[in-house]
């Protein structure tokens, strides 16, 4: 009788434990996604705008693919742009970067008035809640579309542009 009385009271610890022992399996990294985008040359004929396409898809991070489909939060540390590549320094007059999935909010951030040359870096922010956006978006290991478009102030330039979201990524084996 003393043993079935100590069994069933290490079951109902171990049961009431677990739970909680769930949350200790959390597996934690940081996961970068970038897009590249190889923009002009501007033409007076297009008003010097431009624009590109990428379709970026989370399951290139081998630590995202992993846990695909354990995912259980991202967070967004930073959302960034860098010039990688430049023929000659200009100024945007406008310029956005619009990310979708079918079924979620679309995140839209725009920088203007930026003068952009070789090693150039800007900081998107999150004064629109675009990062908690992005975050959903991130957690469905479906592809996503990122466009960057926008208007230089001259003809003939020619550029790269990359961004790369920065994020921390929350997963957890046993869900």
């Amino acid at each position: 009788m003393k043993t079935t009385a100590k069994t069933i009271i290490i079951l109902a610890f171990v049961l009431l434990a677990a739970p909680g022992c769930k949350k200790l399996l959390d597996v934690d990294f940081l996961a970068d996604f970038v897009s590249s985008f190889d923009i002009g040359p501007t033409s007076a004929l297009k008003n010097y705008s431009f624009s590109g396409t990428y379709i970026l898809d989370p399951e290139t991070n081998s630590d995202y693919s992993k846990y695909a489909d354990k995912i259980k939060d991202v967070k967004v540390i930073a959302i960034t742009g860098k010039v990688t590549s430049i023929s000659t320094p200009v100024t945007l007059t406008n310029s956005k970067v619009e990310v979708s999935k079918p079924g979620f909010t679309t995140v839209v951030m725009a920088a203007d008035n930026v003068d952009i040359f070789q090693g150039f870096e800007y900081t998107y922010s999150n004064e629109d809640s675009q990062y908690d956006n992005l975050e959903a978006i991130l957690k469905d290991p479906n592809p996503i579309t990122v466009v960057y478009s926008g208007v230089a102030s001259e003809e003939g330039v020619t550029f790269t542009y990359e961004i790369k979201f920065e994020t921390k990524v929350t997963a957890n084996p046993l869900e």
